[in-house]
């Protein structure tokens, strides 16, 4: 995607990407001018699987399958900037990629076996500069570049009290942290919080399906539905029908992630009013109405008055690097300097934990499970 064609710094494009499992947004900036355009598209390696794990094995069973799951995305991307800016295409110097830790992998032809078992080894989490391509670092083998490039644009880590952001996603990413210590981790959703309610479009509409039905006790505190429904489901406005699988498959994406917000302050050993805010990021995040939410127990009650939605903190984070190369003479130097010791910062204060290894997660987890 590197020019073919002589033109000046002042022609410049940059490209920011979030590389979402689900779906992928883009942000095409112009280094002469103050204006921005931004998109968005399936991810077209949906098709091989909702959710990263079975890319992986798919990856992993046909050796072929990888490289195909990295064209797939480089042609619709391309295909995408090419339409949105014809013959200015041309003028891309760099695409900034953000995602998770699965997602760059495949993209940068890494092996993904070292993901699939534990203890869960990535071939490489650093900072890496494949033309046109840069790819901010990550955390660990769950918890990415997109959830370390959020955190510097939402500039958490600079206050004693501790900020806590949550990915609302397939794979629901978490990072605690203050001014001296961090913790992330990671739960395995799926694609419940996508639409996973027949008639459903969004994971919003499907969370409300279900809030409306526990608030009217047509769901009770168990998540089991109630008679004459529980066969035949429930059948609600908008042409949505909520089946008992559906609200069990819920419950386990739920669970995982209330589980996953008490195991993380457990690890850094503070109460829930030691978290002064508590980010949602996402698509999910943006459209979730937040009494549902707590209807359903997706959080922690004392979080009522907490939550901030933020949107897609992956992309802003990709947008800010990308601004940096827009302002920077297309030297590096100066990038490196600022938003990169800002990433080195976090980094170096986080622990990353996989929950399975916590020895109290599986009984977190049951009883994060209720409505």
């Amino acid at each position: 995607m590197s020019a073919d064609i002589e033109h000046t710094i002042t022609d410049s494009i940059f490209v920011a990407v979030d590389l979402g499992s689900t779906t992928i947004a883009v942000r095409i900036l112009y280094a002469n001018r103050n204006e921005n355009t931004t998109f968005s598209f399936p991810n077209p390696q949906y098709r091989y699987g909702a959710d990263i794990i079975t890319r992986i094995k798919h990856c992993i069973d046909n050796n072929a399958m990888q490289d195909h799951l990295k064209k797939i995305v480089l042609d619709e991307l391309t295909c995408q900037l090419k339409m949105h800016l014809g013959e200015k295409y041309h003028f891309i110097s760099n695409i900034v990629i953000s995602g998770n830790t699965t997602m760059q992998h495949i993209l940068r032809g890494l092996s993904v076996k070292g993901l699939s078992v534990a203890p869960f080894q990535p071939v490489d989490l650093s900072y890496a500069i494949e033309q046109p391509f840069i790819y901010p670092p990550g955390f660990s083998a769950f918890v990415g570049a997109d959830i370390l490039v959020g955190a510097q644009a939402l500039k958490m880590g600079h206050q004693e009290p501790y900020e806590l952001l949550i990915d609302l996603g397939t794979n629901g990413e978490m990072l605690l942290i203050n001014k001296e210590n961090g913790f992330a981790t990671s739960t395995a959703c799926g694609p419940v919080f996508d639409h996973a309610i027949s008639g459903a479009k969004y994971g919003s509409e499907c969370i409300h399906a279900i809030a409306r039905c526990v608030k009217h006790n047509l769901i009770d505190t168990f998540g089991t539905i109630a008679e004459p429904f529980f066969e035949s489901g429930i059948s609600i406005d908008k042409h949505i029908i909520i089946t008992q699988q559906n609200v069990r498959n819920f419950q386990l994406a739920k669970g995982a992630i209330l589980a996953g917000i008490q195991c993380l302050m457990q690890c850094a050993n503070i109460t829930e009013e030691s978290i002064a805010t508590v980010y949602l990021s996402g698509g999910l995040g943006f459209y979730l109405d937040q009494k549902d939410a707590f209807i359903l127990k997706m959080f922690p009650d004392s979080f009522r008055n907490k939550l901030v939605v933020v949107g897609n903190s992956s992309l802003e984070g990709a947008t800010n690097l990308a601004k940096y190369m827009c302002n920077s003479n297309h030297t590096y130097t100066v990038a490196t300097q600022n938003i990169f010791s800002d990433y080195q910062d976090i980094l170096n204060r986080t622990t990353c934990y996989e929950l399975a290894n916590l020895s109290n997660f599986q009984q977190i987890y049951m009883e994060s499970l209720d409505f």
